[in-house]
């Protein structure tokens, strides 16, 4: 083998070395896509979310027409959601709609236009609250409004501007402004 094949050799070998090297550093260099944070993560449509306690009873069921969750915010937005939140008995008790609602990493529902809140058993005097955006804690079922709300009962209507409640134990308090008027049955005596 002569000297300058050699060399032709040795020369070819360090040229494919070196792009090797610069092909390597290329793809360490190459940096990550970028993530729109505007964008969600993923999309759903017609979405039923179930929740469960950790003892494995039903929580609250949570329908919707459309579904977006960003992960870089942990929160997820729904639109018409019907949720539906169930006692320790798996006896359905309230069902909650609105036009858009807002679930938190936190487990806070937030809830905008046209909220009505239902309850779902016999036994409850209040039986509906209308509002336009309402906040519910879905851990402690408590639940609040700065909005004019309207509470139904089953003898009775208010109106109030600010309201704070609870779902589990069925009560309601308005704040300010409240005007209420009540229903009087007459019990009919026979003859």
């Amino acid at each position: 083998m002569s000297k300058t094949r050699r060399w032709v050799i040795i020369l070819l070998s360090l040229l494919v070395l070196i792009l090797i090297g610069v092909n390597l550093v290329d793809k360490d260099a190459v940096a990550p896509p970028t993530v729109n944070t505007n964008e969600p993560t993923y999309k759903s449509e017609h979405s039923t979310t179930l929740a469960y306690s950790p003892e494995g009873a039903l929580n609250y069921r949570l329908v919707a027409e459309h579904v977006e969750y960003f992960s870089e915010t942990a929160v997820s937005w729904f639109t018409n959601p019907v949720m539906t939140q169930y006692d320790e008995n798996k006896v359905a008790t309230w069902s909650l709609r609105a036009d858009r609602a807002k679930l938190t990493n936190d487990r806070m529902l937030y809830l905008y236009g046209n909220v009505v809140l239902t309850a779902l058993t016999p036994d409850s005097q209040l039986r509906k609250i209308t509002t336009d955006n309402a906040q519910v804690n879905l851990v402690t079922q408590d639940v609040a409004s700065d909005d004019q709300v309207t509470l139904y009962g089953t003898s009775f209507n208010s109106t109030g501007l600010k309201m704070r409640g609870n779902l589990r134990s069925k009560n309601a308090e308005l704040i300010e402004k409240v005007r209420t008027s009540y229903e009087i049955q007459n019990k009919q005596t026979q003859p």
